[in-house]
């Protein structure tokens, strides 16, 4: 189960200064750390944006090929 809670920035400051060293080191710890799953999604994202792309001809081949079938397949019938 997961909770979200909205706390306002100054807030949330006062109570990170009010931490104690190691606790403000362990939250510093915990900050430079990331989020494997989001490292994962980031990476999918860059692969699909660098990925192959095609020209206007080849889609246009594509489309060509795609009005063939189609009237083979109605004139068969």
């Amino acid at each position: 189960m997961e909770i979200k809670v909205q706390v306002p920035f100054q807030q949330l400051l006062k109570l990170v200064k009010s931490l104690s060293p190691s606790q403000k080191a362990r939250l510093r710890k915990e900050l430079s750390e990331k989020n494997p799953s989001m490292d994962k999604k980031d990476e999918f994202i860059q692969d699909l944006l660098n990925g192959p792309v095609l020209s206007e001809e080849e889609i246009g081949r594509i489309e060509d090929n795609r009005k063939s079938i189609a009237a083979w397949r109605t004139k068969s019938k």
